[in-house]
């Protein structure tokens, strides 16, 4: 889930699902904070004015990434389209902001497979059809500090992570750790085989997927097994050590939100092949998360769309079972040709079909779609969402501290507290990752100083703060021992943290902020989606018109797996001939 490296496994996996119907840690994270302006905008991301005097083909709801890279993609085809946004910049949850000169990530932390020319990262194809970009900085590390206070930040890849296993583990780990990779193989060449930008949700999907006739054999050869638990895998192996248990345990939960009993195998068959093969790098956006935004701002615009901020949508137009167009909360109308693609969560995309549904025009097979969306009691067929999260963001002042990330102090690092809590890796506020980015792009803090965030990834129970008044007492002591949770985690690595705190740069996120501020109901980021237990919804649903984008969606959460929802749900709007004319502009990896 978390790592938005690897997420795209789920798409690339779920593929044998995915033609019979035809149609898978950093997070996603909060925005900026109430009283925190001035914001950070990137170049060219001012609002456009909002085209009411014409009729357009698609209306985008939110500028998330699944929602701006669905927009990008229909804009390159031609497709008018128009993104509204609520908030004053674009992006949801992986837009930026600055405070004091300290330039803030509200998205994720870490990706790969964008500095490389041939990739399968869903978000870098968007970029290679649309012909648009960020600058991408390279690095290497990423450090643990485990419960007994040791820690290693060794290189991603092979080449040191068997001394990891040497000195963490029993005798018997490497050999453990080297027969799984063997028995993972062909899962991994399953996992990678076949591009999740070839799936649409029509009869068309099969010839798009036959373009890539031995990638979609390969794939199918593992039927079922790629959509199996992982844990399947690992009793298979009979493994024993309980380091690597205990590491690849923490890898599915930051992958997907769920330990190795609810982690497809097709998410870990694609993140061991990649994050251990020789050579593998991880990647960062030169000036932030931001950076991402506006390429893909900038892939809307260059053919005349708009992407409008400040735009609150009100209400999905439906007449005669049939969307035809949105309302702004200022009266605005703008109406359409083709559809209105949502990528705000389904809580929000029913209270703006409420008033469709209480004049009688969402037809009953729509509206019971709609409510089984947002069921997550199990016991009758729903899926629970995932917990929240809690973040510190602050500007620290540098003096004494390193320049470059090296394996004796980590741009990124992740505090394990227990490996045997009740919950396992979802106890709350068990696992904490922190990063500091300036140290791979010292542009994101001034001269001198360092920029910090550090967040819980989905433990932390909205119940723990639901209904509390964000003006109490109450509120204010809970966010304070929220932060001194999370500064304790920043100081494994940094241990005078707070005191180098720049005054006006704290920031606390709650799971209140999250639902307030970019409007994530209840605080949460997708389901909780259990392998070989519950499935993801697609994008188009029975009211006519209506299309579905984002982390709620197929294939879930995370940067790759929601830049895949948006473009499977672009290319259901576009011709097979338009499809196929995007596909010839991707650049996947060689196959040998």
């Amino acid at each position: 889930m978390l790592l938005s490296s690897t997420t795209a496994a789920l798409v690339l996996s779920a593929v044998s699902t995915t033609t019979t119907t035809a149609f898978i840690p950093s997070a996603q994270l909060l925005s900026h904070y109430r009283g925190y302006a001035p914001r950070l905008f990137m170049a060219g991301t001012a609002s456009d004015e909002v085209p009411t005097d014409e009729e357009v083909d698609v209306v985008v709801i939110g500028s998330g990434l699944a929602g701006l890279s669905c927009a990008a993609l229909l804009s390159h085809c031609n497709k008018r389209t128009v993104v509204l946004e609520s908030h004053d910049a674009p992006g949801g949850a992986a837009h930026s902001w600055s405070r004091r000169g300290f330039h803030f990530e509200s998205g994720p932390s870490l990706y790969s497979g964008f500095s490389m020319d041939e990739s399968p990262n869903p978000l870098k194809n968007i970029f290679q059809i649309i012909g648009e970009d960020a600058e991408w900085i390279t690095y290497d590390r990423w450090g643990t500090v485990m419960p007994d206070g040791r820690r290693f930040a060794v290189k991603i890849g092979p080449e040191e992570f068997g001394n990891v296993l040497k000195e963490h583990g029993g005798p018997n780990a490497e050999e453990e750790f080297a027969a799984l990779m063997e028995r993972m193989g062909p899962l991994s060449n399953a996992a990678q085989a076949l591009t999740s930008l070839a799936l649409r949700e029509d009869a068309g999907a099969v010839l798009t997927l036959l373009k890539y006739p031995k990638e979609l054999f390969t794939t199918l050869m593992q039927g079922q097994a790629l959509n199996d638990p992982f844990s399947k895998i690992m009793e298979e192996m009979d493994l024993k050590d309980k380091f690597v248990k205990n590491w690849l345990d923490m890898l599915c939960f930051l992958l997907q939100g769920l330990p190795a009993s609810g982690t497809m195998n097709a998410v870990m068959a694609y993140m061991l092949a990649d994050w251990y093969r020789p050579g593998v790098v991880l990647d960062f956006p030169k000036g932030g998360s931001g950076a991402i935004v506006d390429a893909l701002v900038r892939g809307v615009r260059k053919h005349g769309n708009q992407v409008c901020l400040n735009c609150h949508v009100d209400e999905i137009l439906v007449e005669n079972n049939k969307v035809t167009g949105v309302k702004l909360s200022d009266g605005k109308v703008v109406k359409v040709k083709q559809a209105v693609v949502s990528n705000a969560d389904p809580y929000v995309t029913n209270k703006l079909l409420s008033k469709a549904r209480a004049s009688g025009s969402l037809h009953r097979k729509a509206a019971d779609y709609m409510d089984s969306l947002i069921n997550t009691n199990e016991e009758t067929g729903g899926v629970p969402d995932l917990k929240s999260f809690i973040h510190i963001h602050a500007g620290i002042d540098a003096e004494g501290l390193p320049e470059i990330p090296s394996a004796d102090f980590p741009a990124q690092w992740a505090v394990v507290r227990d490996w045997d809590a009740p919950e396992g890796v979802e106890a709350p506020r068990n696992i904490v990752l922190c990063s500091m980015p300036s140290l791979i792009d010292p542009t994101l803090a001034p001269e001198g100083k360092h920029v910090l965030h550090a967040y819980v990834p989905a433990t932390e129970p909205y119940e723990w703060w639901e209904g509390i008044d964000r003006n109490s007492e109450e509120y204010k002591k809970k966010k304070e021992e929220a932060a001194d949770f999370l500064w304790s985690a920043i100081e494994e690595y940094v241990p005078d943290a707070r005191k180098r705190a720049v005054p006006g740069t704290v920031q606390i996120g709650t799971p209140l902020t999250h639902e307030r501020f970019l409007r994530r109901s209840r605080g949460a980021y997708g389901p909780r989606v259990e392998a070989g237990k519950q499935t993801l919804p697609g994008h188009k649903t029975p009211l006519e018109g209506l299309y579905l984008t984002g982390d709620f969606t197929f294939p879930g959460i995370g940067v790759p797996a929601t830049a895949a929802s948006g473009a499977i749900t672009a290319n259901s709007l576009v011709s097979v001939k338009q499809h196929f004319e995007m596909l010839d502009k991707i650049r996947l990896p060689s196959k040998k």
